[in-house]
C-alpha cells in the first residue's frame, strides 16, 4: 500500500471518529492574509485571557474555512481553487490537499451525514460533491437554472442541516459592477437524493427560497427551523438587512433588522439572545460593530476605514478581527457595552481575515477515554491480517469491543472480560462479523466499559 493511500485512509478515519485532545484546547481558528498569495492559520482560545497561538499552517491568501469531524478544512477561493485538510490533533499536520479547478472559484464546504463534501462555486454554475479523502469529484450538479442574465448564480456560503444543504445565491450582474440583479435566493439541495428541492411546485422548473434582499453576503446561520443571513444589497446603499427564513415553510420571514436601522451594509452577523451583533460598513465604507436590540441600535466599536473583518461570539465575549494598519489583530469586547475585555489588540501576525469556529460536539459524542480504561497500540501495525491489542481497565470489567471502518461503520464486535489485574486483550483478525476478509485500510478498535471509551487505530495491508 502506498504512503499516499495510507495517508488518505488515515484522513478518512479521522473524519469518522473525530480529533484528539489538541482540538479541545481551541475553540476557533483565525485565517490571516498577506492580501496577495498566502495567508496563515492560528488557533484562538476564548477566555480570560483570550489567547492566540503562533502560525500553524500556510494557507491561500483568499480562503475560508470549516471545522468538521475534528479536522479543519481550508478552501482557497479565487484562482487558488484548492482544499486543504489539517489535523489539529496531530500538530496541525496537512493531511491532504486537492484542487477543484482554478476556474471554479470554490466558496465554502459542507458535509453530508456520510462524510462526503459539497462545494459551491462562484465562477462556474456548479455544485461539486467531493470525496474528502482522495479529492475525487464524485458529482457535479448544475446551478445554471438559478442564474440571472449573465449565466452565473454566484453561489457562496452554504450550510448543511441533516440531508438538506442550503446555499446562498447572490445573483450578481457582472456587467454592472457585480451589483445585485434582483432578490437573492437560498438554494436547497437534498444530499440523500442528490437533487435540487423545488420550493414552489406551482411554478415551472425548480424554485429556490426567494429572499427579500439582494446579495446574501454573510454566513448562513441555522437555529432550529430558522435560517438567518445578512443581505448586503448594493454596497453603499441601505437596501438590505438581516433576513430570516422559515425552513419548514421554505419562505422568507423578512428582515429582523434593516440596513437602514443598522446604518450600513451587513458584512457579518452573530445572534445574541434576542439581539443581533452586526459588522456593518457605512456609505463612506467605514466599518463598525453594532448591536441591534429592542432598545435600538448602538455602536460597540468604530473604525476609521474598512478595517473590521469578522465577528465571533463565544463565552459571552465578542471577538472582532481588526485589520487597522499598524494595529491589526484580535479585539475582545463586551457584546452589550463594547468595553474592551482583551487589553487592546491581540496580535495575529498577518492581518486577520476570518474566524473558523469549531463545530459543536455531536449529541452522541463518544465518552472521552479516562485513566481507568486504556487501549494499547496494535501490534504489529500495519498488520496482515492479525494484530494484538492490549486492554486495561477496572478488574473484572466487561468491555464491549468494536471494530469500525473509515466511515464509522461497525464491522466486527466482541466482549472481553478483564482479569483480576484489570488486563485483557483483543485480537484483530482482519475479518468482519461474518468471517469475511476485510479490505485493506485503516480501522479503529474501540473499547467501552459503560462509563468510558478508548480506542486505537490499526492498518490492514493486503
Amino acid at each position: 500500500m502506498s504512503a499516499r493511500l495510507l495517508r488518505a485512509l488515515s484522513l478518512s478515519l479521522a473524519l469518522a471518529l473525530g480529533a484528539g485532545a489538541a482540538e479541545a484546547a481551541s475553540t476557533a481558528w483565525i485565517l490571516t492574509t498577506d492580501y496577495s498569495t498566502f495567508g496563515r492559520l492560528r488557533a484562538v482560545t476564548a477566555g480570560d485571557p483570550t489567547t492566540v497561538s503562533g502560525d500553524l499552517a500556510v494557507v491561500p491568501g483568499d480562503a475560508v474555512g470549516r471545522q468538521h469531524g475534528g479536522l479543519v478544512y481550508v478552501v482557497g477561493r479565487g484562482g487558488s481553487g484548492v482544499v486543504q485538510v489539517y489535523d489539529p490533533g496531530a500538530g496541525f499536520a496537512l493531511l491532504n490537499e486537492f484542487s477543484v479547478g482554478a476556474a471554479a472559484n470554490p466558496q465554502d464546504i459542507a458535509f453530508d451525514t456520510a462524510g462526503e463534501a459539497y462545494v459551491p462555486c462562484y465562477d462556474q454554475a456548479v455544485l461539486l460533491r467531493i470525496d474528502p479523502v482522495t479529492g475525487t469529484i464524485l458529482g457535479s450538479y448544475s446551478t445554471a437554472a438559478f442564474a440571472d442574465a449573465d449565466g452565473l448564480p454566484e453561489t457562496a456560503w452554504c450550510v448543511a442541516d441533516g440531508d438538506r444543504l442550503y446555499i446562498a445565491c447572490q445573483k450578481l450582474d457582472r456587467a454592472n459592477w457585480y451589483g445585485p440583479s434582483g432578490p437573492g435566493a437560498i438554494l436547497v439541495f437534498d444530499m440523500a437524493a442528490e437533487a435540487w428541492v423545488d420550493l414552489d411546485p406551482a411554478l415551472p422548473g425548480v424554485q429556490p427560497i426567494v429572499l427579500a434582499g439582494g446579495n446574501p453576503y454573510t454566513r448562513l446561520l441555522i437555529e432550529g427551523s430558522t435560517l438567518s443571513v445578512g443581505c448586503a444589497g448594493w454596497f453603499g446603499l441601505a437596501d438590505g438587512g438581516i433576513e430570516r427564513v422559515d425552513l419548514d415553510a421554505g419562505a422568507s420571514l423578512g428582515y429582523a433588522v434593516t440596513e437602514g436601522q443598522l446604518g450600513g451594509d451587513v458584512l457579518a452577523i452573530e445572534p445574541d439572545g434576542g439581539a443581533w451583533l452586526a459588522l456593518v460598513a457605512d456609505a463612506s465604507f467605514r466599518t463598525s460593530v453594532r448591536r441591534a436590540a429592542a432598545g435600538g441600535v448602538t455602536t460597540l466599536l468604530a473604525g476609521n476605514d474598512w478595517v473590521h473583518a469578522d465577528l465571533w461570539l463565544a463565552d459571552g465575549r465578542l471577538h472582532v478581527l481588526d485589520r487597522t494598519i499598524g494595529a491589526s489583530g484580535l479585539r475582545v469586547i463586551d457584546p452589550v457595552s463594547g468595553a474592551d475585555l482583551g487589553g487592546g489588540v491581540i496580535g495575529t501576525g498577518l492581518p486577520p481575515f476570518l474566524f473558523v469556529p469549531a463545530e459543536a460536539a455531536p449529541a452522541a459524542a463518544p465518552v472521552p477515554a479516562v485513566a481507568s480504561l486504556q487501549v494499547g497500540p496494535a501490534t504489529p501495525n500495519p498488520c496482515n491480517p492479525r494484530a494484538q491489542v492490549a486492554l486495561q481497565g477496572r478488574p473484572g470489567a466487561v468491555l464491549a469491543v468494536s471494530v469500525v471502518d473509515v466511515r464509522g461503520r461497525r464491522v466486527a464486535s466482541a466482549g472481553v472480560v478483564l482479569d483480576a489485574r484489570g488486563q485483557g486483550g483483543y485480537v484483530f483478525r482482519g475479518v468482519d462479523a461474518a468471517g469475511r476478509a476485510l479490505p485493506a485500510g485503516v480501522y479503529r478498535v474501540l473499547a467501552d466499559d459503560g462509563s468510558a471509551r478508548a480506542g486505537t487505530a490499526v492498518t490492514l495491508l493486503k
